[in-house]
Order: C-alpha cells, then sequence, then structure tokens
C-alpha cells in the first residue's frame, strides 16, 4: 500500500467524523424554534436562505460575512493584537485548506476522471510549483505562521486574567504547531527532491530554508511523499476536532455576527425605503 492510499485510508473516516460533529453541533441549535413562529429553525432557514439566494440581497449578505466573520469588525475596534492573530491565523488556515481542497477537486477529478489536465487553469492547481499556487501557498503558510505565534503569546505569555486555557486548547495550540512545523519541513524536503521543478524561488520562504539543508545526504525523493502524508494526517485530526473545541465557538460567533449585522442591514434598507414612499 502506497503512502497516498494510506492518506485516504486515515482521512475519510476522519471526516466523517467530523461531518457528523458538525451534524450533532447544528442539530442542538435546530432543537429551538424560531421565537414568534410556528415553524422549526430548520424550515426558517431553508426560506431565509432560499430567499437570499434568489433576491438582490445576496451581495449584502456577502459584505456582512466580510466585514463581521472574516475581517471580524468589532474586534479590530476593540483589540488590535488579538484581531491581528485571529485574522492572520484564520485567513492563513482557510487559504491553505481551499488551495487542497482545489488541489484535491483539480488532480482526483477533473484530471483523472474528465482528463482535462491539458487546460492550464486545471493543471495549475495540482502543480505545486505553478507561480500561482506556489505564491499562495506560501502566503498562506506565512500568514497562518505569524498569527499562531501571536497566538501562542497571548495565550502562554501575556495572557490576562480571565483568559482560561484547558487541555482542548493545549491540543488545538500543539496540532496547528504540529500543522505549521509538518508542512514546512514537508516543503524543504520536496523542494530538495526531484519532485520540485519551475521557478523554485517563487517559494519565498520555503526556497532559502530548502538551500540551507540541500547539501544534507537524505533520500529526498522517499521523504517527500511521507512527510505530506503526515502532515496532511495531521491537520485531519485537528479537523476533526474543530466541532468540540472553542474554534466552533469562533466559527459559530462568525456566523452569528453575520447574520446579525446582514438583518440590521436589511431592516435598516427596508426603513430607508418605506420613508421615501
Amino acid at each position: 500500500m502506497n503512502a497516498e492510499n494510506i492518506f485516504w485510508l486515515i482521512h475519510l473516516p476522519l471526516m466523517g467524523l467530523f461531518l457528523l460533529g458538525m451534524a450533532d453541533v447544528i442539530g442542538v441549535w435546530l432543537r429551538g424554534r424560531v421565537e414568534g413562529a410556528g415553524r422549526s429553525k430548520v424550515g426558517a432557514l431553508l426560506q431565509t436562505t432560499l430567499a437570499t439566494i434568489f433576491s438582490a440581497q445576496l451581495p449584502r449578505l456577502v459584505k456582512s460575512f466580510v466585514t463581521e466573520a472574516w475581517f471580524n469588525r468589532r474586534l479590530w475596534q476593540t483589540n488590535r493584537w488579538r484581531w491581528l492573530s485571529h485574522f492572520l491565523l484564520l485567513t492563513g488556515f482557510m487559504l491553505l485548506m481551499s488551495m487542497s481542497g482545489i488541489a484535491a477537486i483539480a488532480d482526483k477529478v477533473l484530471y483523472h476522471v474528465f482528463h482535462l489536465g491539458h487546460i492550464p487553469w486545471v493543471s495549475m492547481w495540482y502543480t505545486a510549483d505553478h507561480p500561482v499556487t506556489a505564491i499562495l501557498n506560501e502566503v498562506g503558510g506565512v500568514m497562518m505562521t505569524a498569527g499562531f505565534l501571536f497566538f501562542v503569546i497571548r495565550r502562554y505569555f501575556s495572557r490576562t486574567s480571565q483568559l482560561r486555557t484547558g487541555p482542548m486548547d493545549n491540543w488545538m495550540v500543539i496540532g496547528l504547531g504540529l500543522i505549521l512545523l509538518s508542512g514546512w519541513i514537508a516543503e524543504i524536503v520536496r523542494l530538495n527532491s526531484s519532485h520540485a521543478e519551475g521557478l523554485l524561488y517563487l517559494s519565498f520562504v520555503g526556497y532559502p530554508l530548502a538551500r540551507l539543508f540541500a547539501g544534507l545526504p537524505l533520500p529526498w525523493d522517499l521523504l517527500v511523499e511521507w512527510l505530506y502524508v503526515g502532515h496532511g494526517i495531521l491537520t485531519s485530526l485537528v479537523i476533526v476536532t474543530i466541532p468540540y473545541s472553542k474554534f466552533m465557538h469562533v466559527i459559530a460567533g462568525g456566523l452569528s455576527a453575520t447574520v446579525n449585522h446582514f438583518q440590521a442591514e436589511t431592516a435598516h434598507g427596508t426603513a430607508k425605503g418605506g420613508a421615501h414612499v
């Protein structure tokens, strides 16, 4: 059994557990009922979602998501250092996860199933040293690393008295740290192997680091595959704990702030439009 098969054998069950965890969290929320309405939250959620998608309000919802969930306007206004840590860590993590997801779809579906590998905008996503993917992956890695370091300093070295750190918090910190460490090591090994090709210097952090270790007599080609498998499994182990950690509160808080801001904007727009009648 090769390294890739081992990865999928472990990754897919872990993602199944992640989906079960998310379903459990969502199920708890959906047990309630919309205040003043004669329908469950499931019906209200579906009705609101469909009404938003098929109306002119979708741009307003996207704007609310960007300002409230992703940019986190309220945190920006209250604590800039904490905002910077959250923004860099979340943006870097989501960028890297998005890149991995797109690469998997482009490789396993568009290339192997539909044989579209000859199309440049398809092949570039699973080509690690393509200028676009190389720069995006590097930017994501740098952002996540910087955000993680800010997060660790705040939580363990300059934490306030009200900041509590439990076992799950420690695991998430260790897990994220291992993801970053294994990711950088895997990139260093890959750039020193025969798998690397193209404009390698576009990996503006990984390439200089790789040059530092280039002279070591290591089986680079053998190591690269297993290191990426280990890195992927570590990432899967962290993702599967999200529904049961404070990361879920971050996600739920961002979505809640998005909905509240969207509803306020909608109400304001309706009131403003009614004033001109």
